[in-house]
């Protein structure tokens, strides 16, 4: 069922950003591409991109997205992961060139399979998945970078060695047009009504592509194009999914991250993940590092899966769990809230074999939202994971739903979206919930305060899946967020070590400085502000 991810060296192996940037005047000659398995084939360096170290793998959770008012790294290193990097960092560079190079794989299909006879659901399927993923690639690197030069073939040219920054808003009218159309071409998940169906989260379904529309949409209603008229593009499109009726929430939420895990699948709720395999031995792998070696529950004992525990939730983010009144334990109440306890582990393992030994301390507790002791490939390889990565879950569709419905008409109709997350979040849907008279709904609040309880449920739900910091962005106050939560967190028990990234932000942070390294291969391209 996995979608295993092939590349082939004479086509994809050695193409990268400098290879479309760094043209030199030769003959071009596109690859040949006459079957269905010729495409599936380039589809997986398409795909492959979302795997790799310096994507999904490594750099953009932990590197890019690891310090906010919500988790930190407890690693004190005055690198990226504070804020601390200019044109030169690696990892900036790192991040372009895997994006554009996954624009180039996808260009190269697109450069050709309307000219071939593959039978039309073939064509179709194929094409939109790569249209689809050129878009999603686009929209990372416009809503990271800003402006940003556009190629839409695969062709070099000799004419076009210094290519200009396209203004932001055409980059993401290009992307919406992708995916506007990539969503009348791909599957459905299973249970649709297309020819062939979607089972599994690793591949594109049309769920995935409704889904992200509504992220691209809220993301242009929002800081820095304020066109709040998308706010209506992005409820249509999350009320897609939703009245779909192909998704619904997973009544256990520890359950979603078990599964990622145990490798299974769970198309309902997990609608699109990255995908990873493998333990760093044999030849098909794909594996990881933010789980292992950066984040998961800190221990030595290989059997149970080795972590340095270097990702933790802040203080801010614990508090935000409604505590049980009628707690006993000590010194920390238990938590209404069973999101709390999984995503902050209450316990780091002690020697090997490890030994759970609690932990009291709600400003060290490590992520603990992928456990490695549930992984199911053996043996578990000492620093990275094959546990996959969600890009998009269903709860964040309910949550877009509620946020637009928000700005668009008020809380009124908005209260079921987010309510529905809650319920699940407090074990209300579970056959024997822990607390069954507990109330999770929300109600009466005024459209700002129901704004701010999106802001809230957005970090309790998604914390360490590499949002915050985009939502911060899109909200419009990303440097005065993280500014304020210095003196919080100073004031509630927080020591410098936990805003580390918070003292380094700037206005510059809302954007990444364009590579140095590719601005000296194209003499069009100008520098960010501040760098």
């Amino acid at each position: 069922m996995r979608f295993t991810y092939i590349l082939i060296a004479l086509l994809i192996g050695t193409s990268s950003c400098k290879d479309f940037l760094d043209t030199k005047p030769t003959d071009f000659v596109t690859p040949s591409y006459e079957t269905v398995n010729d495409f599936e084939l380039a589809l997986a360096g398409v795909y492959d991109i979302l795997g790799n170290r310096t994507f999904y793998g490594d750099v953009w959770p932990y590197w890019l997205n690891v310090s906010t008012d919500i988790e930190y790294t407890n690693t004190g290193s005055a690198n990226a992961t504070v804020y601390i990097y200019g044109p030169a960092e690696a990892n900036v560079t790192d991040f372009w060139k895997a994006l554009y190079t996954g624009v180039y794989r996808a260009n190269l299909i697109l450069d050709v399979v309307d000219g071939t006879d593959l039978d039309d659901g073939s064509k179709n399927r194929i094409k939109g998945q790569a249209l689809f993923l050129r878009a999603y690639y686009y929209f990372m690197l416009v809503s990271n970078y800003g402006d940003i030069p556009l190629y839409l073939s695969a062709k070099p040219s000799i004419n076009e060695m210094d290519v200009p920054r396209t203004p932001m808003k055409e980059v993401y009218n290009l992307v919406v047009a992708d995916m506007l159309e990539a969503e009348q071409l791909v599957d459905e998940v299973e249970g649709g009504n297309t020819e062939k169906t979607v089972n599994f989260g690793g591949r594109v379904s049309r769920s995935a592509v409704q889904g992200v529309l509504a992220r691209v949409y809220l993301k242009m209603a929002g800081y820095p194009l304020m066109d709040h008229s998308k706010y209506a593009d992005a409820l249509k499109w999350a009320l897609a999914v939703k009245n779909s009726g192909l998704h619904s929430l997973n009544p256990d939420y520890t359950d979603v991250f078990i599964k990622y895990a145990k490798d299974e699948y769970d198309i309902r709720e997990s609608i699109w993940e990255v995908e990873f395999y493998g333990n760093t031995q044999g030849a098909m792998q794909e594996y990881t590092y933010y789980i292992g070696a950066r984040g998961g529950i800190r221990t030595q004992d290989a059997e149970l899966g080795r972590s340095g525990g270097l990702i933790n939730g802040s203080g801010k983010l614990f508090d935000l769990y409604e505590l049980d009144p009628n707690s006993t334990t000590v010194p920390l109440k238990d938590s209404y809230d069973l999101r709390r306890d999984w995503n902050l582990a209450p316990y780091t393992y002690v020697g090997t074999p490890g030994v759970k030994t609690p932990n009291n301390d709600r400003w060290r507790r490590n992520m603990g939202k992928w456990r490695r002791e549930y992984e199911v490939v053996s043996p578990k390889d000492i620093s990275t994971s094959p546990q996959n990565f969600p890009i998009l879950r269903y709860a964040d569709v309910l949550l877009m739903a509620a946020e637009a419905e928000n700005e668009l008409n008020g809380p009124d109709n908005a209260y079921p979206y987010i309510n529905e997350v809650r319920r699940r979040a407090y074990g209300l849907l579970l056959p024997q919930p822990p607390n069954p008279d507990v109330n999770a709904d929300l109600l009466g609040l005024s459209k700002d305060e129901f704004r701010q309880a999106i802001k809230d449920e957005r970090a309790r739900e998604f914390c360490f899946e590499a949002s915050r910091r985009t939502d911060l962005i899109r909200w419009g106050n990303f440097v005065g967020d993280m500014k304020a939560y210095i003196t919080w967190a100073l004031a509630n028990g927080g020591v410098e070590g936990h805003v580390l990234g918070s003292r380094n932000v700037s206005d510059r942070n809302v954007l990444l400085p364009i590579p140095t390294y590719d601005m000296s291969l194209n003499k069009a391209l100008t520098q960010n502000p501040g760098y």
